[in-house]
């Protein structure tokens, strides 16, 4: 698994796929790894400082692809930035540029919430350090329980908190409980209620979006996928966000959000702010059903993937 590579192993990949200009099929063979596998771990190369892209340009971006986005899914507002020469380049022109939106935004903002993962983590890296004592992050859900990564959701928390100087609310508690009693018995637990209070006055909120495939390489819940799952159609699964699975209409799983364990619905409903950055094209599929479950308001994304988004459309309306 690529979260058991090290360094040496990442550089080698990373090496083959940014310097040799090899395409990621032809990587995922020589590696025996699957193409999905090599894109963690390309990602994992940059969030761990493997690799380091710098790019020095003007943000040019999409007037008429934002317009139509904007118009098709009832968003506040959508940011599709040019394409760039190389994914790389592309990756990291949208991490910068939602990173430098969402510190925009941060300046009248009191409590923050966030989720997980690379794409969180590159935008975080990309935030400018100034002190907010005055500013809290929040764990928007439980644990994921994967400590071998630097992008834990945990840990994502107390990242940007030290960006801001700010302080930071640790939510105690695993992603899912499968036990429903225990389920709600925790959220009575006084360390839990005080963060689902903090939930309820959320200024902003910024999260990438997930693919089934993510949980699948998770140890924990990897294991646990079908009792998650129980009783769904897996590949009606179009993505995750939040913790939640839904399908390509946008409909919300609510046996699985059951079992989840954090930031209720409502609240993200309330929260005014709720951005999404996606850098792959390969979750324009994740995307679409993000953007129908109408949890997103704002969104980053490039010229790419809007187009493969708007012919996802139109093969799913």
């Amino acid at each position: 698994m690529v979260e058991n590579y090290d360094n040496s192993q990442l550089a080698d990949i990373a090496r083959d796929y940014y310097l040799s200009k090899l395409p990621i099929t032809q990587i995922s063979q020589k590696y025996d790894l699957s193409r999905y596998l090599i894109a963690k771990a390309l990602e994992e190369a940059e969030a761990s400082g493997v690799v380091h892209i710098s790019i020095k340009s003007t943000v040019k971006r999409n007037s008429q692809l934002e317009n139509d986005l904007r118009t098709l899914f009832g968003l506040k507002e959508v940011f599709v930035l040019k394409d760039q020469d190389t994914t790389s380049h592309d990756n990291e022109q949208i991490v910068d540029f939602a990173a430098h939106q969402i510190q925009n935004y941060s300046k009248a903002a009191k409590q923050i919430d966030l989720t997980w993962g690379t794409t969180v983590l590159d935008t975080i890296v990309h935030f400018d350090e100034i002190k907010r004592p005055d500013l809290a992050f929040i764990q928007l859900a439980g644990m994921s329980l994967r400590t071998d990564t630097p992008h834990a959701n945990y840990s994502l928390i107390q990242r940007a908190a030290e960006k801001f100087d700010a302080k930071s609310y640790i939510l105690p508690a695993p992603l899912y409980i499968l036990n429903q009693t225990a389920h709600d018995l925790m959220e009575q637990e006084p360390a839990i209620a005080e963060v689902q209070k903090k939930y309820q006055n959320l200024d902003l909120i910024f999260t990438g979006v997930g693919t089934l495939a993510s949980m699948e390489s998770n140890r924990v819940w990897g294991k646990q996928q079908n009792k998650i799952f129980a009783g769904i159609d897996q590949s009606q699964v179009a993505g995750m966000i939040f913790g939640r699975a839904y399908n390509i209409q946008g409909h919300i799983f609510e046996s699985v959000e059951e079992k989840f364990s954090g930031i209720h619905r409502d609240a993200i409903l309330k929260t005014p702010i709720r951005f999404a950055i996606v850098k792959n094209k390969f979750k324009t599929h994740s995307l679409l059903g993000a953007l129908r479950t109408h949890l997103i308001t704002h969104l980053v994304i490039n010229e790419a993937i809007a187009n493969k988004l708007l012919q996802e459309v139109k093969k799913y309306s």
